[in-house]
């Protein structure tokens, strides 16, 4: 599996903040299957650290996952909050903060309690450099949250959406999560983790659950195929489920 959304690069955010610490979660990612993980510190007005610094962090981290025989292949990106100010300030440096600066796919955040009403401004602005825009965990979105059909919104405007791995254990968010599936608006799910105990590294829990009600080709798609292309900067297909049996497996579901 690869793990598109990670906050394991110390002592840049609310993520690991020593290397050490960064070393025990990326042994916990790759003892539970994960094969390749990138990097995504945050960009936000409260954490302000420069790109270079992320860039030598890196470097170092890479090098001693190395030396530590961690078996993990490890990439370079960003989550950007959506916020004019941010954008305005990284301009002429935007292709540094996509996905190992391959200039394709960039995480983008809204923030929790509403969206900006310049969005679509910015989704342009991003889509029109022939980058793609990756939501994350929109269900913390409390907007989102009300009005579901925003989804569906952001992808006809050209947006990928990344959902977290603990959408899938949490009642509430499991079954949205299902019906976002049906309607093909799930295109990846990430850890976000932050800490061992806080989010931690660990993907396979929710591949299980994907696998186990949308079969293993879907579950393919939504933890390797689709990031597997993010990595390397390949279009992303609009897929379909029925070949998958989806609908048969979660149609109790979307009864209750």
């Amino acid at each position: 599996m690869i793990d598109i959304h990670t906050h394991l690069l110390y002592g840049l955010d609310d993520g690991a903040e020593t290397l050490d610490e960064t070393l025990a979660m990326l042994r916990l990612a790759s003892n539970s299957s994960t094969k390749e993980l990138i990097f995504t510190p945050h960009i936000a007005e409260e954490f302000k650290f420069p790109i270079d610094l992320a860039v030598e962090k890196f470097k170092e981290v890479k090098e001693a996952s190395a030396k530590a025989k961690i078996d993990i292949k490890l990439h370079l990106g960003f989550e950007v909050r959506l916020d004019k100010e941010i954008f305005a300030k990284h301009e002429f440096d935007f292709e540094r903060l996509t996905i190992n600066k391959e200039e394709k796919y960039i995480l983008v955040e809204f923030p929790f309690l509403d969206i900006p009403p310049y969005y679509k401004e910015i989704i342009k602005y991003i889509t029109t450099s022939d980058i793609t825009p990756i939501i994350v965990h929109p269900l913390r979105n409390s907007r989102i949250i009300q009005n579901l059909s925003i989804i569906k919104e952001l992808c006809s405007l050209g947006c990928l959406m990344q959902f977290n791995a603990d959408d899938t254990r949490d009642p509430r968010s499991s079954g949205i999560l299902l019906r976002l599936l049906k309607q093909n608006l799930v295109h990846f799910i990430a850890s976000d983790a932050h800490s061992i105990d806080m989010r931690p590294p660990i993907l396979s829990n929710a591949y299980r659950f994907i696998e186990k009600r949308a079969g293993k080709k879907y579950a393919e798609g939504l933890f390797i195929e689709n990031p597997r292309k993010v990595l390397e900067g390949d279009i992303i297909d609009d897929w379909g489920l029925q070949n998958g049996g989806f609908f048969d497996r979660i149609k109790d579901i979307f009864n209750r």
